[in-house]
């Protein structure tokens, strides 16, 4: 049976279709036959299985623990028999090997003769295990658990005596490899291969209800090759190594349901056999039912594989709730190219996650890719269903690590799911997966879009255009409510050019006409702008502008060009020669500044005067650079403070050398896009360009440097470790396109670049959202941060709130679409794609 998406019809057909055990007969209380809290556990052991038999061949019957504690060896459950642990009983498994005889069982998928499952059975009908009472297996690391051969689990090297690490386990694969046959592979006493909980096999009408399980030697519950299973109400308590909780292998029609999972390993992993076990067996784990569980802990809620051999169909979970940081995955399939296997319709549906470790959705046909074994059986994963799930915390959302040479991932489907705090990438997939669909999928707030739904070819463009769509007039960009002179704007409308003058659109450049034609009349004259103020600031969108006339002259233009020149002709300088940030900010030497006066210097000079002439221009420039540097840098950390105090009198200066407290991530920013801009003007054959080159190359090292390794962006705060501090978008996109375009210019070499493209890689999953109407916003923008002013000869009103320290840049607000980065990010894009192109 086969169908596509979730199936109500055939959800109901599985309900309706898994049997319950019918036992009737009279009940038999344990302690009236022998057993007894004082006898030794193979005492009660001999006890209890010959009530059980009892039971069975007088036609069944409930046989009772009644309150206390019981120590015991292997049960064995027979036809038509309910184990009834009541409240208040314990069931305990006594760690003496001894008293688990040889069974017929499989260990991790394989078939083989091993130690007696606590609980067992065997081609039994009609079984169960109900009551409020416990199930202890007795496993720690003092009894089965150091067998596993892991020192956390309490295996000592050449004291642990019986470990599957001593050869058991491989001695078991190479037997299924090699088709040895079942009655040869006996393995129980001195082998170390620990016993399930409870193990019924080739059984049918199972029920398994409201008991406590607890610490499993290994696998908690394992039907095999069984029909008719029920566990409802069950409480799983099993922090043991392989410590899965429920695991149904080669079984049909099961119901998992108000149920509880605190286990060191899957909670449920749906399993049919491993290798050549698995394809003899020819069963695979179908119509099962996963409903109103807890997943509490554990490495993965809802699994299947890697034991898949057989296959796996027909597979509902809903109504679930998980939440653990050692929760992997919520919903995995594991398999490959040993196991084979057909997988095919896994639904998930109303599953909310708190946080998982690793993906929401892991699909991968590499599990265990250096397992010895014949390869060759080319697994099949396909209609796979995801809808409502959401979750708050992961590194992943989707996850699907394919194939290179077949196309054995298809048709995976996710709708109206929400991902959020995913930390490295939304979506990995790899290999030849195909047709993966995502209907209203947010991941970290940015819709999931399908192959071919972007609406746009390059990021560029995409923001380009989502911009003009939100502000349509661009003299409102920077979230204006009337016509501004500001920075803002030019940063941003020149990455609009850009995207211009490589992919066009009238558009676009009658968006970009509208903002000089707005605030520069005929005369020259600019709205908001003031020449008295020295505001290094408001020369920025001069470069705008230039650029702009360049390419479309207009009347008015070239006179507001000549003032805005002027003023930086005249602009209050320190004794260094060093521009003054603006006049509120007297003697005062900002990052900032550099980058807002400097680049239209440099151009202006080059592109309106002599050469003899503009190399006088030039020369100031680079000594401004140098001298910033040597004033801003900070030994110590290797970073550059966000501003110097020539009077070391300022409120936020230190008393001594004048620098500010830290280094503030965007400050460096435009620091290090002044120096790739004045290069851009600077002529070939202009021999101070080595000096600037060199600073760029020493900044650039101490950006790598503090690169975030995790997520290949930057902290707003540089030279602060603290949880309060947050990955900040634009410093990240300005970093990007200076790494990206050192390269492209050959200031860089390959290191900047490949810091670069994983800035931009970074900047992609961690900042850029999707919108539901299919605009792009850059998120996680710092809207503004400064210093001061504190009391001066211009300055109206002190800001003793703007003191540099971290908790000051941390408080300022945090908004999306800043043009501060719309306009880096685009320059960044830009250039990454010259380096794709290049290729």
């Amino acid at each position: 049976m086969f169908a596509s998406g979730w199936n109500e019809q055939e959800y109901k057909q599985i309900e309706q279709s898994v049997k319950l055990p019918q036992i009737k007969g009279k009940d038999y209380v344990v302690t009236k036959y022998g057993a007894s809290e004082k006898a030794s556990a193979a005492a009660n052991q001999k006890a209890i299985n010959r009530v059980i038999a009892m039971a069975s061949k007088k036609g069944g019957g409930n046989v009772i623990i009644p309150k206390g504690t019981y120590s015991t060896g292997a049960i064995t459950m027979l036809s038509h028999v309910n184990l009834v642990v009541e409240e208040g009983a314990t069931l305990h498994f006594a760690f003496e090997p001894k008293l688990y005889p040889l069974v017929r069982t499989s260990w991790e998928g394989l078939a083989c003769w091993n130690y007696s499952p606590c609980i067992y059975a065997y081609k039994a009908t009609d079984i169960a295990i109900t009551g409020k009472g416990t199930i202890d297996g007795g496993g720690s690391n003092d009894t089965w658990w150091p067998m596993n051969g892991n020192p956390k689990f309490g295996y000592k090297p050449g004291i642990t005596k019986e470990s599957q690490k001593l050869g058991s386990r491989a001695k078991l694969m190479k037997m299924a490899e090699n088709d040895v046959p079942f009655d040869e592979r006996k393995f129980g006493m001195g082998q170390g291969l620990r016993p399930q909980l409870i193990n019924f096999v080739r059984s049918e009408n199972i029920l398994i209800k409201d008991v406590t399980l607890l610490r499993s030697p290994f696998w908690v519950i394992h039907p095999l090759l069984c029909k008719n299973i029920t566990v409802d109400g069950v409480q799983i308590w099993n922090e043991g190594p392989n410590g899965d909780g429920c695991d149904p292998e080669a079984c049909e029609n099961v119901i998992i349901q108000n149920t509880l999972f605190h286990t060191g390993d899957d909670c449920i992993a749906i399993k049919s056999g491993r290798n050549n076990d698995g394809r003899f067996w020819g069963k695979p784990s179908k119509n099962i039912i996963i409903r109103n569980c807890k997943m509490e802990d554990g490495h993965g809620g809802v699994v299947i594989g890697s034991e898949i051999s057989g296959g796996c169909e027909n597979v509902y979970a809903e109504n679930c709730y998980m939440d653990s940081p050692n929760l992997e995955r919520v919903l995995r399939i594991k398999t490959n190219n040993c196991r084979g296997g057909l997988i095919q319709n896994i639904n998930m549906r109303n599953v909310k996650v708190g946080q998982c470790k690793e993906a929401v959705l892991k699909i991968n046909l590499d599990y265990e890719n250096n397992e010895d074994c014949y390869r060759g059986f080319e697994p099949t994963v396909r209609n796979v269903n995801m809808e409502n799930v959401t979750c708050e915390k992961s590194e992943y959302g989707v996850l699907m690590i394919g194939l290179d040479n077949v196309d054995n991932i298809y048709d995976i489907n996710l709708k109206n799911c929400t991902f959020n705090g995913v930390i490295k990438q939304p979506v990995k997939v790899t290999g030849r997966t195909k047709d993966v669909h995502y209907d209203n999928v947010f991941i970290n707030n940015s819709l999931v879009l399908n192959k071919g739904e972007q609406p746009y070819k390059s990021y560029a463009q995409w923001l380009t255009y989502s911009e003009m769509k939100r502000v349509p007039h661009s003299y409102l960009l920077d979230f204006s409510k009337k016509p501004k002179w500001s920075y803002v704007m030019g940063i941003e409308m020149e990455g609009m050019l850009d995207t211009y003058l490589k992919y066009g659109g009238e558009d676009i450049i009658n968006y970009l006409k509208e903002y000089p034609e707005t605030m520069i009349d005929e005369k020259g004259n600019v709205i908001g702008y003031a020449y008295e103020d020295f505001n290094l600031d408001n020369i920025r969108t001069a470069k705008y502008i230039l650029r702009m006339q360049n390419l479309f002259p207009r009347k008015g233009n070239e006179k507001a060009l000549k003032t805005f020149f002027k003023q930086l002709q005249n602009q209050p300088r320190t004794k260094e020669g060093v521009y003054w940030h603006k006049a509120i900010y007297a003697n005062q030497v900002w990052l900032d500044g550099i980058f807002m006066g400097l680049p239209f210097y440099c151009n202006y000079a080059v592109q309106t005067l002599k050469p003899k002439k503009a190399k006088k221009y030039l020369d100031d420039a680079v000594d401004q650079m140098i001298k910033t540097d040597k004033r801003t840098y900070d030994e110590k950390t290797g970073l550059w403070k966000h501003a110097w105090d020539e009077t070391h009198s300022q409120f936020w200066a230190d008393k001594e050398n004048g620098k500010s407290k830290h280094t503030w991530a965007r400050a460096l920013g435009w620091y290090v896009m002044a120096m790739a801009e004045c290069l851009d003007a600077m002529p070939e054959n202009y021999e101070r360009r080595g000096e600037v080159i060199n600073l760029l190359k020493k900044a650039m090292d101490a950006v790598i440097k503090n690169q975030d390794k995790t997520t290949g962006v930057w902290y707003d705060v540089m030279d602060v470790k603290s949880d309060k501090n947050y990955l900040e978008s634009t410093a990240s996109s300005m970093f990007a396109y200076v790494l990206l375009k050192g390269y492209n210019k050959g200031y860089l070499g390959e290191k900047y670049k490949n810091a670069g493209i994983k800035a931009y890689n970074g900047i992609i999953n961690q900042f850029i959202q999707v919108n539901a109407d299919k605009t792009i916003s850059l998120t996680k923008c710092c809207s503004v941060s400064g210093l001061g002013p504190g009391p001066g000869p211009y300055v109206k009103k002190p800001n003793y709130k703007r003191d540099g320290s971290f908790e000051y840049y941390i408080s300022e607000p945090i908004r999306d679409n800043d043009a501060k980065g719309v306009g880096p990010f685009i320059w960044a894009t830009l250039e990454l794609e010259k380096i794709q192109t290049s290729k």
